[in-house]
C-alpha cells in the first residue's frame, strides 16, 4: 500500500492589530494563525496513522514596509479571511 499524507485545518486565529503601530508594518495589521493537523497514514502498518499539529502565522508583509504576502497558495478560506481583514 501507498503512504498517504493528509493535512486538514483545525482552527484560524486572527490576531487584532497594535493601534499604535504604523499600517505600512506587520504589528499594524491583524495577523492569521492557521492550525494545520498533518497526518501519515499507511494501511499496510498498524502503527500509523501518526498525527502532528502545526502552527502557521500569516502576517499581510513578507517584511516591514515591504511587499504584501502572497496567499495564493493557501486554503480558500484562509484566501477569503486574509482579504476581509487586509482589504
Amino acid at each position: 500500500m501507498a503512504i498517504t499524507k493528509t493535512t486538514s485545518i483545525s482552527n484560524i486565529v486572527v490576531v487584532p492589530k497594535d493601534a499604535s503601530a504604523a499600517s505600512s508594518t506587520n504589528a499594524g495589521n491583524p495577523m492569521i494563525t492557521v492550525w494545520l493537523i498533518i497526518e501519515v497514514d499507511d494501511d499496510s502498518d498498524n502503527e500509523l496513522p501518526m498525527s502532528s499539529k502545526i502552527a502557521k502565522y500569516i502576517y499581510r508583509y513578507v517584511e516591514d514596509g515591504g511587499s504584501a504576502t502572497d496567499v495564493s497558495a493557501e486554503d480558500a478560506l484562509v484566501q477569503s479571511i486574509a482579504a476581509a481583514i487586509w482589504s
